[in-house]
């Protein structure tokens, strides 16, 4: 089942909590929280306001709130990958990020899912990434399945025109940002997105 998640915008959005506590409810989604110029205390009270998903929320920063929340776990970055030393027990590894096909190889921790990026031109970050074709993406989806059995989740700049390609691809789901957060109607759009590859 091709997986679907959601990021959280870095900053504030208005109505962030309506619509992350609406996401789950119609799709059961993930959520990803990525907040990286919060403190630990501003990260804390952020997740005071989702008593009912936490467990639909993966961290990016202060992991140490996992084992004050109970939250479905931890996303390990790039660098926290190759420099943690120790991960409690009592806490979940998630999913890490790729941005090198060969990395896939390397992987010690059994992570859930894997994120490789950029795929498309960033819809958030500005100058960030290339459009990829069907043949460079079905390449990088074989090539990334024929280092590492963890699903592959596709992120960067995929949006209603192309989440049906990544699909297509052999990605196993897709990450979205942009396409939601920066809509006038983020749910409107969500739905959109998730029409495609019904």
């Amino acid at each position: 089942m091709f997986k679907l998640i959601v990021f959280t915008p870095e900053g504030n959005h208005p109505h962030e909590v309506t619509i992350l506590h609406a996401l789950v409810r119609a799709y059961n989604i993930t959520i990803h929280v990525r907040k990286p110029d919060f403190t630990k205390d501003a990260y804390r009270s952020y997740l005071a306001g989702y008593a009912s998903i936490l467990s639909h929320m993966v961290l990016h920063e202060h992991h140490g709130l996992a084992k004050e929340f109970a939250v479905k776990g931890i996303h390990l970055k790039e660098r926290d990958r190759n420099t943690v030393k120790e991960i409690d027990p009592d806490v979940k590894v998630i999913s890490t990020s790729l941005h090198n096909i060969a990395d896939a190889a390397n992987l010690s921790i059994p992570f859930e899912y894997i994120f490789f990026s950029p795929l498309f031109k960033s819809i958030s970050k500005e100058n960030y990434g290339t459009n990829n074709t069907s043949a460079t993406l079905s390449q990088a989806a074989s090539d990334l399945k024929s280092k590492t059995s963890i699903p592959i989740i596709g992120l960067g700049g995929i949006n209603e025109e192309n989440i049906a390609l990544v699909k297509s691809s052999e990605f196993d789901g897709a990450a979205l940002l942009g396409a939601v957060w920066e809509q006038s109607d983020p749910i409107a759009a969500f739905d959109k997105i998730i029409a495609q590859i019904q």
